[in-house]
């Protein structure tokens, strides 16, 4: 009786982790996904991607990104992270410096990135089989 008892307390608390695991990545990355599509409608506003607006989103961006990608790069494979990783620091300092068609082809390929492992780190019908 006592290792049903200590078997269902394991098999509880790994199932509990990996529900963790499951809404920790949606919602950061489902964060960082809408902060850049606001990024990308700030640049479409206007006319050079250093702005208020932009600057101030981007920021917000950048902000969630490190405060959140040490438990990230332990829940995922690092290679596809350092390279979001690196697009994000390269957008944030371009939108800085205020290299606007430069930053908007790393916005898309960012924006993409992120959708891409969006789509393959959280469990739904279409990649589950």
């Amino acid at each position: 009786m006592k290792k049903l008892i200590v078997i269902s307390v394991i098999v509880a608390l790994l199932i509990g982790g990996s529900i963790w695991e499951i809404a920790y990545t949606t919602r950061v990355y489902t964060e960082i996904y809408d902060g850049l599509k606001l990024v990308e409608e700030s640049f479409e506003r206007h006319e050079d991607v250093r702005n208020t607006e932009s600057l101030w989103r981007m920021n917000e961006v950048y902000t969630t990104w490190e405060n959140n990608k040490e438990v990230l790069f332990c829940l995922g494979n690092h290679n596809v992270l350092r390279a979001v990783d690196e697009k994000i620091v390269s957008l944030k300092a371009m939108v800085d410096t205020n290299y606007t068609d430069d930053a908007k082809i790393i916005l898309q390929v960012t924006l993409s990135l992120v959708k891409a492992i969006q789509n393959d780190a959280v469990p739904n019908s279409t990649n589950m089989f």
